[in-house]
């Protein structure tokens, strides 16, 4: 009796069935992770980026002004 509730076709169907959905509920878990992942290193890199830009905006705004005053510094030397 358990031998033939084993292998019967309904038994495998169902089996097949199962596995097939479990294969796929995972696949599809896997892949929304794979997207999360992405898509925060996405976002990470352009805060990142920002970050960089304005660093660079204020960087070039030191030396500006730092040019200034030593331009502003030499001509006061030589008056």
């Amino acid at each position: 009796m358990f031998w033939n509730y084993w292998v019967s076709p309904r038994r495998a169907t169902e089996l097949y069935a199962r596995t097939v959905s479990s294969v796929a509920d995972n696949t599809i878990a896997a892949t929304r992770l794979v997207n999360n992942t992405v898509f925060a290193n996405m976002e990470a890199y352009r805060t990142f980026i920002q970050h960089e830009r304005d660093n660079a905006k204020e960087f070039s705004r030191i030396n500006v002004n730092t040019a200034k005053t030593l331009e502003k510094n030499q001509l006061k030397m030589k008056s």
